[in-house]
């Protein structure tokens, strides 16, 4: 039992020095993260708490949303997912547009019944060869830990501060990977 204790004091200074996390605001951001980020830090730090808040004000307003996905990159709310009624739709970016710190809403919830687990899985998968593909993106400079990767019911969306140039290589290598239905870029060029 003892060497147990000894092995985490031991090994606690490495995973702090490979991914040390930083406390802004009352939100833990990890160095890796803040590091290769566009974003400020306390931008970073902000997004995290708009996109807390804009789940909170959805859930809020629709007592019974069971699939509406929030990613904040920027201040910019990308809303995903379904909704049963155009009303709830409506319901939805308005309450992300309440929250302090937003600056734009992305609306693209669809209508109709939430997706099912096996298509939830499918998508996770989807994700997963998404961003494994950005690892082959050869660009100098380019960092895909810079692009945002959400995917719902086959449509990849894509967040980020990035070039025109890297938003092109990055849409078109996202486009040929098995099981993308349909790309969605919402990013922010910095040229």
């Amino acid at each position: 039992m003892r060497n147990k204790y000894l092995f985490a004091v031991f090994m606690v200074p490495f995973w702090l020095n490979a991914c040390t996390p930083l406390v802004v605001g009352g939100a833990v951001v990890t160095a890796i993260t803040v590091a290769h980020d566009r974003r400020s830090p306390g931008r970073v730090v902000d997004d995290k708490i708009i996109q807390a808040k804009s789940q909170k004000a959805i859930h809020d307003t629709l007592k019974d949303s069971k699939h509406v996905k929030v990613d904040v990159y920027n201040g910019v709310v990308l809303l995903t997912g379904e909704v049963l009624t155009a009303e709830d739709r409506r319901r939805a970016e308005d309450a992300a547009a309440s929250v302090a710190g937003v600056r734009k809403v992305v609306n693209e919830l669809r209508i109709g019944y939430p997706t099912r687990v096996n298509q939830r899985l499918k998508d996770a998968a989807v994700t997963s060869r998404v961003k494994t593909a950005l690892l082959k993106v050869d660009l100098p400079d380019f960092d895909p830990t810079r692009v945002k990767v959400t995917t719902v019911n086959g449509t990849v969306y894509l967040m980020g501060l990035v070039t025109r140039k890297e938003a092109a290589k990055v849409t078109q290598r996202v486009r040929r990977i098995k099981g993308v239905k349909k790309v969605v870029t919402v990013f922010e060029y910095l040229d």
